[in-house]
């Protein structure tokens, strides 16, 4: 590498020297390549040893490491083009130097191509642009850790929720992780923040024996409902409609948005369909019913005779307070209003006891998580997910179980002189500790119910 100044001839025929420095060197292909770089010749020189480390990665196959990455993020655009045309990169990089303004129009266009409802697009574009602008963000170079963190601290300040700045964040981090996998940075720079943990009550849930007195009592009192608050619904329509939100964990929205062509009521495998502008992460689901609801929805579309583009819940408003609804069947069912940890019973707490009706059966981890349609586990366990007293007590019943020989020798080492009652301890016929260490797992039987509509 060489570096130097040239010289040239003025309007007047004067020898001048240049403003600044040229740097000369050979490329990857041994092509004398000759750049203007700075006035200042130091700066020029650091120019010079970057640009060789870019001509030795590209000798040796390798990919620039983290240090000179950072450095390329920090070339003006002009360098990169030529460094490009060099091949010393990837014209992809040059995206680096383009206004973050620019990226977010692109990437919202690609949330558009891909499905995303309308609602949720706007969302995530409002959110980026606030806090681009907020934090003074122009380039991705300008995006750290500690301004957004700043940034999250000041809305706090400003009383937004730690629910309103997750989402704020989350749109950043869904931003930053889809620029990364388009190669336009190299790395997500936040990639490690958390989110505010969320700030919402905890929902309270039905247990098993309690969503099917509901049912049972709704269906077959089919009370007529009527104020300002609820407007007109029949006993029939608001149990199947909390059927329908016990069963599939449909939140509110998509329920009171459903119509008959999202129902498939096939013998082999019936679901109902999630459109994308209706679920929440704008994703479309499909979620597997079982036969008993099967029957009743099926019995339900007969009665009513609808087209495929009718409501199910057509007698429902969009905007019908189902948590007053949820209140007034409840008390109608004589059934509390709190559960067991004090939590409040709502309308969303179907969907709670749903993922809850899952945690405490034998499904896998992960299909629970997937029918919850929650990207996260820890959403789906440590938020929805509660246990039951009945399943508390059975794993308890479940741990290893010990024989009279064992129990016997405890007592006797601890000074204990209680009797042992055989048949409450487990096997009264056993007597070789080490075959009855262990007692067979229990399957745990799956619920069922099987609502019927009054006649």
């Amino acid at each position: 590498m060489r570096v130097f100044r040239t010289y040239y001839k003025d309007r007047d025929g004067r020898r001048r020297k240049a403003a600044k420095w040229y740097i000369e060197l050979k490329d990857h292909n041994r092509i004398i390549r000759r750049l203007a770089a700075f006035s200042d010749k130091k700066q020029s020189e650091a120019l010079g040893r970057n640009i060789e480390a870019l001509v030795n990665c590209r000798i040796s196959g390798l990919e620039p490491d983290a240090k000179l990455n950072r450095w390329i993020e920090t070339v003006p655009k002009s360098f990169l083009r030529k460094f490009v045309s060099w091949g010393l990169i990837d014209g992809q990089r040059t995206e680096i130097t383009k206004p973050l303004t620019e990226h977010i129009t692109e990437y919202v266009k690609i949330l558009g191509a891909k499905g995303y409802s309308k609602d949720y697009v706007k969302r995530s574009r409002n959110r980026l642009k606030k806090i681009v602008s907020a934090c003074r963000f122009t380039y991705f170079r300008d995006i750290t850790q500690s301004a957004v963190q700043i940034y999250l601290g000041k809305m706090k300040k400003d009383g937004y929720s730690n629910t309103s700045r997750g989402h704020y964040l989350d749109a950043l981090q869904t931003f930053l992780n889809w620029a990364e996998q388009d190669q336009r940075i190299t790395r997500n720079p936040i990639a490690k923040l958390e989110k505010p943990k969320r700030d919402s009550e905890e929902k309270g849930i039905l247990t098993p024996e309690q969503f099917i007195h509901l049912l049972k009592i709704t269906f077959e009192k089919n009370v007529l409902l009527y104020n300002k608050h609820i407007g007109r619904s029949q006993g029939v329509e608001r149990a199947v409609l909390y059927l329908l939100a016990g069963v599939t964990g449909l939140r509110r929205k998509e329920l009171l948005s459903l119509t008959w062509a999202d129902i498939h009521l096939t013998p082999v495998s019936a679901f109902v369909r999630v459109p994308a502008k209706l679920a929440k992460n704008s994703k479309e689901a499909e979620q597997p019913i079982a036969g008993a609801t099967v029957a009743v929805l099926q019995a339900y579309k007969d009665k009513q005779q609808p087209k495929a583009s009718d409501r199910v819940f057509k007698g429902l408003s969009k905007w019908i307070n189902t948590a007053e609804l949820l209140r007034k069947d409840l008390i109608a069912a004589e059934l509390p209003l709190f559960d067991r940890e004090g939590n409040e019973i709502c309308f969303h707490s179907l969907r709670n006891s749903y993922i809850s009706f899952l945690a405490n059966s034998q499904t896998p981890a992960k299909i629970v998580q997937k029918l919850a349609r929650h990207s996260d586990p820890r959403l789906t366990f440590n938020t929805y997910a509660r246990t039951f007293e009945e399943s508390e007590q059975k794993a308890v019943k479940l741990l290893p179980s010990f024989g009279d020989f064992v129990l016997a020798r405890c007592l006797a080492l601890l000074g204990g002189k209680h009797r042992i009652a055989s048949d409450c301890i487990g096997n009264k016929n056993s007597r070789n500790a080490s075959k009855t260490a262990f007692t067979a797992v229990d399957q745990i039987a799956p619920r069922g119910f099987e609502p019927l509509l009054p006649g």
